[in-house]
């Protein structure tokens, strides 16, 4: 934790901590920690915001090489929202256990987050291993503490287009600031870990896509497309509440983009994410955390300010978040009062990665990856193996459950068809209740699209305008849509499936293959069974090369 501030009172919470082993139901803790940058960072006109148009415009990224095509988005401070607590940058974390194990899900607040970076050892593999060390080295771990490994740790990024570049595509962020966002993550996963104690857990589910009149929350871009009909429709909760009924935790999974703010916001947030987290906690007490879940093609509706006039201390952007997210916080209020207690009586949590290594077909993220910073675009995600071996790309899959709740995480924005597929294979024999499906989970790796026959409209739509039920009306367009562009591999889509199935097998069941052999294509990524689980948190750290001048 390189000496970090919560050495002092990690006896005490390990004391606490110890009291709960001979507690036969679940554990429940959570923490938040401040992510923003400092106003060093910022005033070094080298801290760029993700999310719209592409690079820096500067050669080599370099300041005095500004060309005038392109105008960088450069971070011009913090949002900040005396009536709006939330709209900056934070990390969040939260910690379920069964008494004998623990598994922690996490999310940075930023544009998206790699699993390993050229810079040092900041990367969410990083974060991952240093927690679980922490942790570790608490008094009483593994005789009075539950333990937990580091692939019992997720760790994903919301995807806020108003969060700091984290990825490079936009220009990047000082590597200080991927120093100050490992360690402050690290610290909310072993506080939540920390302040686990006795605790009910409900689950709770609502139709956040306007079934029977409600409101919409969720639009599709490609609804018009016979092969990109589905998408992930709902807002999913976890509430967990002490043995006095305090709540100590509530932790939504919803799947709209964090765009609810566009390209002229200069300022870092989490766009709507933060506020309704903080929504959340203020209603119901304790915790709030919402962790993004399947944002393939998925986008927000109607992202307007609801006054007029503005609220005093409010500008319209700060509106436009506050009225989204009360609108989100409407659908988390239907699945808190429809939630039902997980059974307390065998309690059993479990999480795992899953390495896949898959061929990245796209040239243009190829390139950019080995030498973006010539072009303005600094992509910062390592490019030594497993994370990237000549034109293999490495990233990690996460699956797991709370009791007969599903976890299903994968290293981008995947298209619903991913998760819907594996939901209907494996809640199809009565072994879940509901699944929680978290987005850019251990890796950012853009849009995951499957399966094959869901390509033709991203492509054309990423290349052209016009109406897709007649060519003639097409025109060469190829800045209206990135879909395509920001997909690795045409193959990852499917791989991701397998991956999935795969890991729900042998966390639920204890057989790989149960539902693994019930998709055909899965036969076609056979060769992942020779990497075991939690294969990717072995890799080595990099070496810290923070302090040279040019990546």
């Amino acid at each position: 934790m390189q000496g970090r501030r919560w050495g002092a009172f990690a006896a005490a919470g390990a004391l606490a901590l110890a009291a709960t082993r001979a507690f036969a139901g679940y554990t429940a803790g959570a923490a938040v920690e401040s992510i923003n940058p400092t106003a060093e960072m910022i005033a070094s006109k080298n801290f760029f915001l993700g999310g719209y148009g592409l690079g820096s415009g500067r050669v080599l990224n370099r300041q005095e090489l500004q060309t005038p095509l392109i105008a960088p988005r450069l971070a011009t401070g913090v949002m900040s929202c005396p009536t709006l607590p939330g709209c900056d940058v934070h990390a969040r974390a939260v910690a379920f256990g069964d008494g004998a194990s623990a598994i922690v899900l996490a999310q940075i607040e930023t544009q998206g987050y790699f699993v390993a970076y050229k810079v040092g050892p900041f990367g969410i593999s990083d974060i991952r291993r240093d927690a679980a060390a922490a942790i570790a080295a608490l008094p009483g771990y593994g005789t009075a503490l539950p333990k937990i490994a580091a692939g019992a740790i997720l760790v994903d990024s919301n995807h806020t287009h108003g969060g700091p570049d984290t990825v490079g595509v936009w220009g990047g962020v000082p590597p200080d600031y991927l120093r100050l966002v490992h360690d402050r993550t690290v610290q909310a996963i072993v506080d939540a870990y920390r302040t686990m104690k006795p605790a009910t857990l409900r689950y709770g589910v609502t139709d956040a896509a306007g079934a029977g009149g409600t409101d919409n929350l969720l639009a599709n871009q490609f609804g018009y497309d016979p092969a990109n009909q589905s998408l992930d429709r709902d807002l999913r909760v976890i509430q967990a509440k002490d043995a006095q009924g305090n709540v100590i935790v509530t932790y939504t999974n919803f799947s709209a983009h964090p765009t609810v703010l566009g390209s002229s916001n200069t300022l870092v947030t989490s766009d709507y994410t933060g506020p309704l987290s903080e929504m959340i906690a203020n209603e119901y007490g304790g915790v709030g955390f919402d962790q993004v879940a399947t944002l393939g093609r998925t986008q927000p509706t109607d992202r307007n300010c609801d006054a007029d006039p503005l609220p005093e201390g409010e500008t319209n952007d700060i509106c436009k978040l506050r009225t989204y997210a009360s609108r989100v916080m409407a659908k988390v209020r239907s699945a808190v009062w429809h939630a039902t207690e997980l059974d307390s009586s065998t309690p059993s949590v479990a999480l795992h990665s899953y390495l896949m290594i898959d061929p990245a077909t796209n040239v243009l993220l190829f390139g950019f990856a080995y030498g973006g910073i010539t072009a303005g675009i600094p992509i910062s995600r390592a490019v030594t193996p497993p994370w990237f071996t000549g034109t293999l790309l490495g990233a990690p899959s996460f699956a797991g459950h709370i009791g007969d709740v599903l976890i299903a995480g994968g290293p981008g924005e995947m298209y619903p068809q991913v998760v819907n597929t594996v939901r209907g294979i494996v809640g199809g024999g009565g072994k879940i209740r509901g699944q929680l499906n978290i987005g850019t989970a251990g890796d950012f790796l853009g849009y995951i699209i499957a399966p094959l026959g869901a390509y033709p409209e991203p492509i054309r739509r990423s290349l052209f305008d016009g109406d897709p039920n007649d060519p003639t009306t097409w025109t060469l367009s190829p800045v209206d849509n990135d879909n395509y562009f920001f997909n690795v591999s045409h193959t990852f889509g499917e791989r991701l499936i397998c991956s999935l199935l795969r890991g729900a097998g042998e966390t639920l069941d204890g057989v790989a293959q149960k539902y693994w052999l019930q998709y055909d294509p899965c036969i076609l990524f056979v060769n992942d069974f020779i990497v075991p689980a939690d294969a990717d948190t072995l890799v080595p750290a990099p070496p810290d090369l923070s302090a040279l001048p040019v990546f």
